[in-house]
């Protein structure tokens, strides 16, 4: 099985992955640029809480695999987050008590997919994993979890 990350590279992909409601985890924004679409891109991403870096263009140019980033760069969840709300409603249809593990800095992927590993093995209903200085729901945390992100949600 085959895990990639989601990454969005140029002005249009990016808007348009906002405005269909595409969890973006993170974008990269050249520094300096102000410019109309520049700064719609940077209120659609203030909307959503995600988290905004302003770069240089090398860093840019280093980060995109197109070539033609237009200044912007975005990385979406590889998977989709579900709420706590979730969790609890499939503790209860169940029958069960809710167990819950609740995450803070985890930045390591490999860390995160083992923690999910075990956390299923050990009968938990979710993971929770904050929005901020912690590692997202990438490919690689998809891999070392062995692919349980695909039958489960786990939300931020």
């Amino acid at each position: 099985m085959r895990y990639e990350e989601l990454t969005i590279e140029g002005r249009n992909a990016v808007l348009e992955a906002f405005r269909s409601g595409k969890t973006i985890d993170k974008l990269f924004l050249l520094d300096g640029c102000q410019d109309g679409p520049v700064r719609t891109i940077a209120r659609e991403a203030r909307k959503y809480d995600t988290i905004i870096n302003y770069v240089t263009k090398e860093r840019l140019d280093q980060m995109s695999s197109t070539g033609k980033h237009q200044g912007v760069i975005a990385y979406a969840a590889a998977y989709e987050y579900a709420e706590v709300e979730d969790m609890l409603a499939a503790a209860r249809e169940k029958g069960e008590a809710p167990f819950l593990i609740l995450l803070d800095g985890i930045e390591d992927p490999h860390n995160l997919g083992a923690i999910i590993r075990t956390a299923n093995l050990a009968g938990a209903h979710g993971v929770i994993i904050p929005k901020r200085r912690a590692v997202g729901l990438t490919a690689t945390v998809a891999k070392t979890s062995a692919g349980l992100l695909i039958t489960r949600l786990w939300p931020r």
